[in-house]
């Protein structure tokens, strides 16, 4: 892929920087009887909170979204599940949820169909520990500014980009500058989202990045993994290759995407293992082929190994 060219000399245009910051928390447990993962969006310094959840037994392809209020330790929520009819996907607002927020960010609460005429208690964990890195105890500043950047046709054009992230502590503290890029950014606001990629429990961090004027998947992430011991981040070149990934807490794998517009459609799933990641699944569907091809990999001297190949 070709290089972004910068004109650093001309492009330090200054403006009314603003750095969104989003914690993304995954919870596990019940409504009843019945298992559930929950995934919450928090958004610093503002009330509203959002995603979705879905019943273990349907599983995740059946995702209700969710959207509502955290207030005083308080989250209000109210979910929505969208139908498929014959002129599109209707939502429809099925229920809502009454949860306490805990010191160990444990959810407990009630849950309540759209009807009010029925109601279970919920009981949910926090997969993440927030106790050795917890974002709202430090603050987040994204070194914004106006540029040229090259796009896919090799043109110069005025992006907004990023160049640092500076994280400051409650005393308003830099502990620690995040650099060495220079990234367009989609908008002028740009943003950090906070989410456990390695599975360990950690918070890690991720940054939206923008290819400017590329046709498909126009954009991905830079991505830094949080050292326990040095208390730091570090950042993972390898996976920022992957781009745009989707993180799965329960089977603590994640996913990449991958479609042409025609029908043909792979979805990549990797595990990670001894700081490092390994594709361990493809699953492959064809525009011409009603079966879907399974390929599966074991991880065997540091490599992804094919062992089995299927369709159904």
């Amino acid at each position: 892929m070709k290089k972004f060219i910068f004109l650093l000399l001309i492009s330090q245009i200054t403006f009314a920087q603003k750095t969104i910051v989003k914690t993304i928390l995954h919870f596990s447990g019940k409504i009843d009887k019945y298992p559930i993962e929950m995934t919450v969006e928090f958004i610093q310094g503002k009330d509203s909170v959002s995603g979705s959840y879905y019943y273990v037994k349907s599983g995740k392809d059946r995702s209700i979204f969710t959207n509502g209020i955290l207030k005083n330790g308080e989250i209000k929520l109210e979910e929505t599940a969208y139908t498929s009819t014959k002129t599109g996907n209707v939502a429809k607002k099925t229920g809502s949820f009454l949860l306490q927020l805990n010191k160990q960010y444990g959810l407990s609460g009630i849950w309540e169909n759209d009807k009010k005429d029925k109601k279970f208690d919920v009981i949910l964990t926090c997969l993440e520990d927030l106790s050795s890195f917890n974002p709202k105890n430090y603050s987040y500043k994204l070194n914004q500014y106006k540029g040229k950047a090259e796009n896919t046709n090799g043109e110069l054009a005025d992006n907004f980009l990023i160049s640092k992230l500076d994280i400051y502590n409650s005393k308003k503290e830099i502990v620690q500058t995040l650099s060495r890029f220079n990234k367009v950014i989609y908008e002028k606001d740009g943003q950090v989202e906070l989410e456990d990629l390695n599975f360990d429990g950690l918070l890690d961090i991720k940054i939206p990045i923008y290819f400017p004027d590329r046709i498909k998947y126009d954009g991905g992430f830079l991505y830094y993994i949080y050292d326990k011991t040095k208390k730091q981040f570090i950042r993972n070149i390898k996976l920022e290759e992957l781009e745009y990934l989707f993180f799965d807490q329960k089977n603590k794998e994640f996913i990449k995407y991958e479609a042409d517009g025609s029908g043909n459609e792979t979805d990549n799933h990797y595990k990670w293992s001894n700081n490092n990641f390994y594709l361990i699944k493809k699953v492959q569907s064809f525009e011409d082929n009603d079966k879907t091809t399974y390929t599966e990999y074991e991880i065997k001297n540091n490599k992804s190994v094919k062992v089995k190949e299927y369709q159904k």
